[in-house]
């Protein structure tokens, strides 16, 4: 029985290490710079469309009527001569901004080291005629563009930050019109949206009632935690409304923030000879990966969308001592806070099991299991007919777009929803795909389009000096 227990387990590492080399296997293609645009190969299979809407991407809610007022806002705001400058311009600077996307993209920036593509941010964001610029306490780069002081703050936030170490390739390349580049999408590309629409606001001369703070946060990805927008809207009290800006798809808006709670899990014991101490001792890797084996059956609810991950796991000294040590990182998300308890518990349950398992497999109690929370985030939700979400779907029409869908994802939103602000997730353009793997790759076609969806929603809530009232008012939600 032991035996062939280990046996299956030697057979799914095995596995899991031949699926690490095939995923992280990618096409060579051309770089993006002009001077590195060799042609590359033909991949060897490519699907039908890459770039479809993901299987992870379900409605949440059906979308709201749009309140007359907010249509005539808007078409009063697109029928302004200076706006029609600004949204002129977004097109014309399609292709600088998708240029500084790649430069952006290029610079590491892993959650908790993200000072230099700050840096590089925040030079930027300057140059595009916002004087009010700087990094804060917390890394964030704040730019604040001033309105006459007759309406709402709203926020416009994209994060700096990524999911991919110091020393991977992050390196854009270029196939067939289609960018590729660990980052690029998630979020970088939104920090170049913002930049763009900051530049086409100040070409145009547009003058807003109220103020927009373009926001480049740190800490959105992994045990960032949300630190970036915890501070910041922690220290500022006068937001009226936020906007994110992550990579979904084109008419996708995001009302529901995924919670999540992650734990690092640390199993400890003896360790032995794996030969002359075999059957004395527990083995910390074996409890570990019993545990996982376990967690891997759980069939979490499809609605609310209910989910769990063992991200990272690492232990052991030698391949012949049995491990004293194993450590295990795990991420539980859920739309539902009941699903996200009940999914908590029992993942939580099966750690604590696993370790009276193989203490009781040698006849022992020397293996020890703890359990640290090492990031949570708030849930919650805007509601479909909220003032936000009615400008965002008035926007995405007015601009001969065509909506899709409401849905729930897990990002830096669920801090000013948790705080009553009015928030909403969109897109800033292009379509997207395998945004966390090293094979993140955009369409940037008529990305442009997006950035004026973006603009539009931004107007329409701040207001326009004697074209339009905002949708928004002064320290709402509060």
């Amino acid at each position: 029985m032991i035996k062939s227990s280990r046996a299956k387990s030697i057979q799914q590492i095995s596995l899991f290490v031949s699926m690490g080399l095939i995923f992280n296997q990618l096409p060579s293609m051309a770089y993006a710079h002009p001077n590195e645009a060799a042609a590359a190969p033909a991949a060897s299979s490519k699907p039908k469309d890459q770039f479809a809407i993901p299987d992870w991407a379900t409605p949440v809610a059906p979308w709201p009527a749009v309140n007359k007022n907010v249509t005539q806002s808007i078409d009063k705001i697109l029928a302004s001569p200076d706006v029609k400058r600004a949204m002129a311009y977004l097109k014309s600077d399609e292709s600088q901004t998708l240029k500084q996307a790649v430069t952006l993209s290029e610079i590491p920036a892993p959650a908790m080291t993200e000072e230099a593509k700050a840096r590089a941010y925040l030079d930027l964001i300057k140059q595009t005629g916002i004087a009010d610029a700087r990094i804060d306490k917390e890394g964030n780069v704040v730019a604040i563009r001033k309105g006459t002081g007759a309406g709402p703050t709203i926020v416009v936030d994209a994060h700096i930050d990524t999911v991919f170490p110091v020393g991977t390739d992050i390196k854009v390349k270029v196939k067939d019109g289609i960018y590729y580049g660990p980052g690029l999408t998630d979020d970088t590309f939104g920090l170049a949206t913002m930049l763009s629409m900051a530049r086409a606001l100040n070409d145009a001369k547009v003058q807003t009632l109220g103020d927009i703070v373009f926001l480049a946060s740190v800490g959105e990805e992994g045990l960032g935690n949300l630190r970036g927008v915890k501070s910041y809207f922690g220290e500022n009290k006068n937001i009226d409304a936020a906007l994110m800006i992550e990579a979904f798809p084109p008419g996708v808006g995001g009302i529901i923030s995924t919670a999540s709670n992650r734990y690092e899990v640390t199993y400890t014991g003896p360790g032995g000879h794996s030969y002359a101490a075999f059957g004395q001792v527990p083995s910390a890797i074996h409890a570990m990966g019993g545990a996982i084996a376990k967690i891997n059956q759980i069939q979490p609810p499809k609605f609310p969308r209910t989910v769990y991950n063992v991200g990272i796991v690492k232990g052991g000294t030698s391949v012949n001592t049995i491990s004293p040590d194993a450590v295990m990182q795990i991420d539980i998300r859920s739309d539902g806070a009941k699903e996200l308890d009940q999914i908590t518990k029992r993942v939580l349950d099966i750690v604590n099991q696993s370790v009276v398992d193989e203490n009781k497999r040698w006849g022992t109690d020397s293996l020890k299991v703890s359990v640290k929370l090492i990031g949570a985030r708030a849930g919650g939700t805007t509601p479909a007919d909220s003032v936000v979400v009615q400008s965002f779907l008035g926007a995405t029409r007015a601009n001969q777009a065509k909506e899709v869908m409401l849905i729930g994802a897990s990002t830096n939103a669920g801090v000013p929803i948790s705080m009553g602000i009015p928030t909403i997730v969109i897109p800033p353009g292009g379509r997207f795909t395998g945004f966390h793997a090293l094979s993140e790759a955009m369409d940037p076609k008529d990305a442009y389009k997006g950035a004026q969806i973006a603009l539009t929603t931004i107007l329409s809530l701040v207001g326009v000096k004697d074209v339009s009232t905002p949708l928004v008012g002064k320290q709402a939600g509060k």
